[in-house]
């Protein structure tokens, strides 16, 4: 399976929260899944981390970005055509950053791995 993996999901795969249900756990552990991972989530990351509203169990950004590279994630680079589909977009959500993802989605034609009932409101496939 290939699938867009929402920050909150990454996040709480990363620190083992409760929170993430065993569907996304089993898909998040095996690399046989194409786990995708947007340049947009890294960079909400990154942003929280460097105001010290996030801390991934004492990990730096780059430390983090190491264990992602170690469980073979893939990257997922913002493109011209994401930021197209993401100016088509309803405003059913406000969240910059989410708004990104959804767009990602769509264009890469992948499920989004989300908690979000909002998502919902787009007709996007979603795996929880």
């Amino acid at each position: 399976m290939k699938v867009l993996i929402d920050t909150h999901a990454v996040l709480w795969w990363l620190v083992d929260d409760k929170r993430l249900s065993k569907t996304a756990r089993r898909i998040l552990e095996d690399s046989v899944h194409a786990r995708l991972i947007s340049y947009a989530s890294l960079w909400e990351i990154a942003i929280k981390m460097s105001l010290q509203k996030l801390t991934v169990r004492n990990l730096s950004f780059v430390e983090v970005l190491g264990q992602l590279r170690s469980y073979e994630f893939q990257f997922l680079p913002i493109r011209l055509g994401d930021l197209e589909r993401l100016d088509s977009l309803p405003w059913h959500h406000r969240d910059p950053f989410d708004r990104l993802l959804i767009a990602q989605s769509m264009e890469e034609r992948v499920p989004l791995m989300t908690s979000d009932g909002w998502v919902e409101d787009y007709q996007l496939p979603t795996v929880w």
